[in-house]
């Protein structure tokens, strides 16, 4: 009966499927605090994807670059990473990447305007005619976007966040396409004594572009990164990530933030 029992255990070790190995999944992504980026824990969607995957024993390596080399370097599949955050559908899209089953956060876009001279809008009708910073690859949302192809308003496109603020700040654009969590995380920068004789002290509009917006990991096409897809969405499905994200933020002392 003892043979028979030991027996027994052995067939159940046999066959019983292998654990599941951990694997480091790595993505790149950009400086866009609150969110990524060069703060404590990577930022609050660096943040959601340490926990969903570390429901499953897995890690993530994060690799910081400006915007579009972040993009261009995670849809190489046979490069290192399995993709990007963080993404619209449209950015995902226009990069050839493959969108992660569910958001890993949310934002929301307003406009950042100078102090003297505000913004007066309560239809899209009546931006006609500004010239309006952006960063150069993001996805503005459909209000900005819309009027942009309807050539009702001009768009100057700098290379990161601080800069088309900055811009504005010097005159040099009406207003500036910002989110919101994100600019009261800049806005203290923004108005330290010495940033500069002829810059104008900026406020955020009241009114935000829209209402709140996902955002996903995006994929590249390898094998490699689908496995990693198919894990970010098991990860998802057992912690709360909103609650995480808003948790993250609250943590860093932001005021006024609506972005989730």
């Amino acid at each position: 009966m003892r043979r028979l029992r030991s027996l027994m255990v052995l067939c159940g070790v046999l066959l019983a499927p292998a654990a599941a190995r951990a694997e480091e999944w790595s993505f790149t992504t950009l400086e866009w605090p609150p969110f990524s980026g060069s703060l404590p824990q990577g930022g609050a969607i660096t943040t959601v994807l340490r926990a969903a995957f570390g429901t499953q024993g897995h890690s993530v390596r994060i690799t910081i670059l400006p915007w579009k080399r972040a993009v261009a370097a995670a849809m190489q599949a046979d490069g290192p990473h399995v993709g990007f955050f963080t993404a619209t559908a449209v950015e995902c899209s226009a990069a050839g990447g493959i969108l992660s089953d569910q958001p890993i956060g949310h934002f929301r876009y307003a406009l950042a305007q100078r102090q003297e001279l505000p913004v007066r809008w309560n239809t899209p009708a009546d931006l006609d005619g500004l010239l309006i910073g952006v960063v150069d690859g993001y996805d503005n949302g459909p209000i900005i976007e819309d009027l942009l192809r309807q050539g009702r308003i001009r768009l100057d496109a700098a290379p990161t966040d601080a800069a088309n603020l900055r811009k504005l700040q010097a005159g040099r654009t009406d207003a500036a396409v910002v989110e919101i969590s994100q600019y009261a995380y800049l806005k203290p920068g923004l108005e330290r004594p010495n940033i500069g004789k002829g810059m104008s002290a900026l406020t955020l509009n009241e009114r935000p572009l829209g209402p709140p917006q996902p955002l996903h990991a995006c994929f590249n096409g390898s094998q490699r990164a689908m496995l990693a897809r198919t894990s970010l969405l098991r990860g998802l499905e057992q912690i709360d990530s909103q609650a995480l994200a808003q948790r993250y933020v609250e943590s860093l002392g932001l005021d006024g933030v609506v972005s989730n």
